[in-house]
């Protein structure tokens, strides 16, 4: 079969693998800067259900959809004749009837973690298992569920400030760098009705953003808050990490424990003292003296000495 750039061919779901974590050497907390990772393999690893089919195209895009292609998520580094009007690197798109159209979208751009987009596969993997086999349609849940309001209740559990007014509402975390917010449709496009940006900790620029369009479902946005609030760090090569993001980064393994000295003993101490100079020989005093020893005896005179004398 001969392929021009662009067409999209199946590829054995087996090939569908998870990240190569054998370089990593460093922990990433928040998670959220711990960037893409350099593969995409982790958010494509949850969609273990036969109801979903990979394809690939000749230029590095990855799609993986359903059966009917009523769910689509796919990667596209490059343009993509599938999806002409991709608006970043990740898009998730759900559709429905003949033709079909976009019921709801999300699309979120090149910095973000693979393992924070596997929360959105994990949640969708789920929701094609409870029903296989049936078209996935708005009045199966996909497209349509409960309140979205619930959402901000992950974000105060993690202690991230949450400010609502009517149909504005706003989280953002601690640290000051994400801001995630819910905007009225009709200003801002229902496309764009979530968003949620990642601020670089020393640039002037998003380092990732996610939109979310505003009738998507509350359970992925639910995966998604609970994946960004997530405090377990993730595994990364130190060399993939962007330059302001690595001083949130910690060795994987433990430095070497620094090498123990043996406390000594009292008896080792001891051992160690120099030796003190021994105390000099004292000289024996006379029984009969207390002070002076007595003069010594006069020599007897001989001959010759007296000789001298005289």
């Amino acid at each position: 079969m001969t392929l021009t750039p662009g067409d999209a061919v199946p590829i054995p779901r087996r090939w569908r693998a998870v990240r190569d974590t054998s370089y990593d050497d460093v922990l990433v907390a928040p998670r959220y800067l711990a960037g893409h990772g350099g593969d995409p393999s982790d958010a494509f690893a949850p969609l273990t259900h036969h109801y979903w089919h990979d394809m690939h195209d000749e230029l590095g895009n990855h799609y993986v959809s359903t059966g009917g292609s009523q769910l689509r998520i796919a990667f596209v580094p490059e343009v993509s004749e599938l999806m002409p009007d991709a608006t970043a690197l990740w898009q998730i798109r759900a559709r429905e009837g003949w033709p079909p159209r976009d019921v709801w979208s999300a699309a979120l751009t090149d910095d973000t973690p693979p393992e924070i987009i596997a929360a959105i596969t994990a949640a969708l993997d789920a929701a094609v298992s409870n029903e296989p086999g049936r078209e996935l349609y708005t009045d199966r849940g996909i497209s349509h569920d409960a309140d979205p309001a619930a959402v901000w209740e992950i974000f105060r559990e993690a202690h991230w400030r949450v400010t609502a007014a009517g149909f504005l509402a706003h989280a953002e975390s601690p640290d000051e760098l994400v801001q995630v917010a819910y905007r009225n449709p009709r200003s801002v496009g229902r496309d764009r009705a979530w968003l949620a940006t990642i601020a670089d900790p020393e640039g002037n620029r998003p380092l990732w953003e996610a939109w979310l369009h505003s009738a998507t479902p509350t359970f992925v946005l639910r995966a998604f808050a609970t994946a960004l609030t997530d405090p377990t760090p993730i595994p990364r090569d130190v060399d993939m990490l962007a330059p302001s993001c690595r001083p949130y980064a910690t060795p994987l393994l433990p430095a070497p424990p620094a090498v123990q000295t043996a406390v000594p003993t009292p008896l080792e101490l001891a051992r160690r003292q120099p030796r003190r100079p021994s105390a000099p020989h004292a000289r024996s005093i006379p029984r009969w003296s207390t002070s002076t020893r007595p003069a010594s005896p006069m020599p007897t005179p001989t001959s010759a000495s007296l000789g001298r004398i005289r």
